[in-house]
């Protein structure tokens, strides 16, 4: 992977508590910040699909077409299933 340097600042604390789990970790400082910060980016890339998929079925008109479309797709399926019957 492909990687770019970048420049933070942190307080003195922060920077110590940080180097402290790396090392309990094994990992060093920047592995550590990557994988921790790529699980937190992952999370709230979870809770924002969760987010849209609520905001969209909370509309009770699209849970009704919803519901109108998975009904027609499963008549679809019962006929097809009758016709290859062999």
């Amino acid at each position: 992977m492909a990687t770019q340097r970048i420049a933070i600042t942190v307080p003195p604390v922060f920077l110590k508590r940080l180097d402290q789990w790396a090392k309990k970790m094994g990992r060093s400082r920047s592995r550590f910040i990557v994988e921790e910060v790529d699980k937190r980016l992952r999370e709230l890339e979870d809770e924002e699909v969760t987010r849209q998929y609520n905001e969209t079925y909370s509309d009770p008109e699209i849970v009704a077409q919803d519901r109108q479309l998975a009904e027609e797709m499963l008549n679809i399926s019962a006929i097809y299933e009758v016709e290859e019957k062999w």
